[in-house]
């Protein structure tokens, strides 16, 4: 099947637009103003016969943001039921979806990686002029992100980032208030000494998700990623190894970030039990402050938001590979649009398929809709989201580095999905627990993208 480049999306519109949202370090609470008309409103629901339609979400950290959203929708159009089929955090994901249209149960729209997006292209309805109307709202590029072969097959509708999470009162307490300057932290070196400090402080430095999607999904893929700042780059190392013309161990990024990676595992709150992998368990500590970073994403605000006694205040700092400060991935973080709305037409009827357009236009591009993901901490590429929203602090700290042009073209992450993070991200925390040594996974690393077609 063909894979197409997954085209960034970080074009001056989207980060003009972000920079002016993020003012603020809350979370996107509604105040005032609607943000603007949508395109294509759902409103002729209401003259329909009884549907029910089901969702498939790969996002498990906001399964009742889902839930909620789906309940209020039946509130207004009483005629669609939406069934949410959620997956856990850690879950096969992959699998689960495989299943679905292995039985003939497939979910007739889904929240999917852009891998998923090129595995299932036969199967998933097109969006056009005609049926989605709503989509030219989108941010300049947010849709390229979601065409393939041409045809435009997943509905972007959110902008994410990751590196490494810092805890902003925790690092004020051992740096001093105003004293640390996240951009100082750009060479290993650097990071190393501001782990030992807040090491030597009484506070772990900071904190590894022991989970294969975190290690194998976002942290290997840094290795791709930063080969250069095109997508080609990423996607072209990739393929090298699959033609084995190239070995991983002897790229001096591989090398590089694994180094990094030992230093972080150094200092990993979780190494005495390195694969607990309890996702809900680590974000309270990381709230609580019990370490001063975390090699995460600005998701883990969903997270964060619902609970009690953590603290509000947080930012990134990049993941340095070498010791120069002119390399790239040095100064950056990632930013990306991670997932994708799409509509399967290979297992439901025209019916429910115009439930599922219906109902995306609600969500993505009514004020109401988009309410919700805006209280879930998420910025939304389209132009008719409300300005006067104020973002949380996590996500804030994304839109500084894209002002600054600092962040990674993560283009190759249609590569870095399902099997790929499970099978890698295995092997990383293998690495992790000591039961292989480095030369071992990268010959895992090898075999296993020689072994994809």
């Amino acid at each position: 099947m063909k894979r197409r480049l997954f085209a960034m999306f970080l074009m001056l519109t989207v980060v003009t637009m972000l920079i002016t949202a993020c003012s603020g370090t809350t979370t996107g609470t509604s105040t005032s103003g609607t943000g603007g008309d949508a395109v294509g409103s759902t409103g002729s629901n209401t003259d329909k016969k009884a549907v029910k339609i089901t969702y498939f979400n790969t996002s498990a950290e906001v399964n009742t943001m889902f839930e909620n959203m789906f309940k209020r929708y039946n509130e207004i159009y009483p005629d669609v039921t939406i069934e949410l089929i959620p997956t856990g955090i850690g879950e096969g994901q992959q699998e689960k979806l495989q299943s679905l249209y292995a039985s003939g149960n497939a979910p007739t729209f889904m929240n999917v990686d852009p891998a998923n997006v090129i595995e299932y292209e036969d199967h998933l309805l097109e969006f056009t002029e005609e049926n989605a109307p709503w989509l030219s709202l989108a941010a300049d590029g947010a849709v390229d992100g979601g065409t393939f072969g041409g045809k435009v097959l997943g509905a972007p509708w959110s902008v994410q980032g990751y590196g490494l999470l810092y805890n902003k009162r925790v690092v004020n307490e051992i740096f001093g208030e105003g004293n640390f300057d996240p951009k100082s932290i750009n060479t290993r070196d650097a990071l190393q000494a501001f782990l030992e400090k807040c090491e030597a402080a009484g506070v772990p430095g900071t904190m590894l998700h022991g989970a294969n999607w975190s290690l194998g999904g976002h942290y290997l893929t840094l290795v791709y990623a930063v080969q250069g700042p095109k997508t080609s780059d990423g996607t072209g190392f990739i393929d090298k190894i699959k033609a084995g013309t190239v070995n991983i161990e002897d790229n001096p990024i591989f090398q590089g970030y694994m180094d990094t990676f030992d230093l972080l595992a150094k200092h990993n709150y979780n190494k005495a039990d390195p694969l607990v992998g309890d996702f809900n368990k680590d974000i309270q500590a990381f709230g609580e402050g019990k370490c001063a970073t975390f090699f995460m994403g600005d998701w883990a605000w969903t997270t964060m938001v619902t609970l009690e006694n953590v603290d509000q205040e947080y930012g990134f700092i990049p993941v340095p590979w070498s010791n120069n400060p002119d390399d790239y991935g040095n100064t950056e973080v990632v930013m990306v649009l991670p997932k994708f709305q799409c509509i399967n037409k290979s297992q439901s009827t025209p019916e429910q398929q115009q439930a599922a357009l219906d109902a995306l236009a609600w969500m993505l591009s009514e004020p109401e809709g988009q309410q919700f993901f805006i209280d879930a901490g998420f910025y939304m590429p389209y132009k008719n989201v409300r300005d006067d929203v104020v973002y949380n602090s996590m996500t804030t700290s994304i839109s500084e580095y894209a002002q600054r042009g600092k962040t990674i073209n993560l283009g190759c992450f249609s590569y870095i999905s399902g099997d790929a993070w499970t099978e890698t991200g295995n092997l990383m925390l293998k690495y992790l627990s000591g039961a292989i040594n480095r030369d071992e996974l990268a010959q895992g690393i090898n075999n296993y993208w020689k072994s994809v077609k």
